[in-house]
Formats: structure tokens, C-alpha cells, sequence
């Protein structure tokens, strides 16, 4: 009986995250000892279910320039003069862990 038989959701190695979202390995790792990415520690490797790699996609839109995300429409308002610079105001306004932020959208 193959794998996929037996448990339906595809899961991923660090490697495998680290170049899906363009990291080091180790930054993959430090979400999981952080409890910020869901994982199964099998022996010394860990395996993390695609249902927590789509969710980390969802917030992932720090990785794309604020002009990528079309916040240079701000460009102009003088109380936003730089849409970098409004998107770092509400970066640091938000302390959550990405842990907190997900336990919010349930």
C-alpha cells in the first residue's frame, strides 16, 4: 500500500518548504521550534502537512514589494507619503506571531 493511500494530505520536508518559499533551511526550522509552522518530528526530520504550507502562503505577502501589492496608490496622500513607509507602520503596529494571527482568522 503506497503512502498517498494511506493519508491523503500532502506533506513536505524542510528542504521542500525552504525552496518553495525561497529560505534557508534553517529559518523553516526556527518557525518550527517557534510553533509559528506546524510539523511532524519523524526521528531527526520534521514533516510539515501541506494544509500548513497554504496557510503560511496567505501571509506570505510581506515576501512582494508594497508596488507588487498595489500600495503605491497611497503614494500620493501626504498623511502616507511613501506606501514602504505605510506599510511598515502597520507592519509595526501588528506585534503578533504569525501563531496568533492564524488562531485570529479561525
Amino acid at each position: 500500500m503506497e503512502a498517498q493511500e494511506l493519508y491523503e494530505e500532502r506533506v513536505y520536508t524542510v528542504d521542500e518548504v525552504a525552496t518553495i518559499f525561497r529560505v534557508p533551511a534553517r529559518t523553516v526550522r526556527r518557525l518550527i521550534r517557534n510553533k509559528d509552522l506546524p510539523a511532524i518530528r519523524l526521528g531527526r526530520a520534521y514533516r510539515i502537512p501541506k494544509s500548513a504550507v497554504d496557510r503560511l502562503f496567505m501571509f506570505s505577502a510581506s515576501a512582494f514589494s508594497p508596488e507588487e501589492l498595489g500600495l503605491g496608490m497611497w503614494a500620493g496622500d501626504t498623511a502616507t507619503s511613501d506606501s514602504v513607509e505605510y506599510v511598515n507602520r502597520i507592519r509595526d503596529g501588528d506585534t503578533r506571531a504569525l501563531r496568533e494571527v492564524l488562531q485570529d482568522l479561525n
